[in-house]
């Protein structure tokens, strides 16, 4: 099982989507700098979006939330708690 999740950063300028099936491991990774990505956010909060079970799919989702309607949902999901 696949899980695809948003992370925010504290100062809430940044976010990041991605996917993985050990997201322990994936924030341990993040969290550590080893993420090129995210090694300058600082502390970040991190949301569930999806369970996914299939590796073709996670990654069209992921696509999606990456994009501009993803983003626009993920805005309007979560509009009291990211400006």
């Amino acid at each position: 099982m696949f899980k695809i999740y948003w992370l925010v950063s504290e100062d809430k300028r940044r976010t990041y989507i991605g996917f993985s099936d050990n997201v322990k491991r994936r924030m341990q990774e993040h969290a550590t700098g080893q993420v090129k990505t995210t090694r300058n956010f600082g502390k970040a909060i991190c949301y569930m979006l999806e369970t996914v079970g299939d590796a073709e799919i996670v990654r069209k989702k992921e696509k999606y939330w990456k994009s501009s309607a993803g983003r626009k949902e993920l805005k309007e999901r979560f509009s009291k708690i990211v400006k």
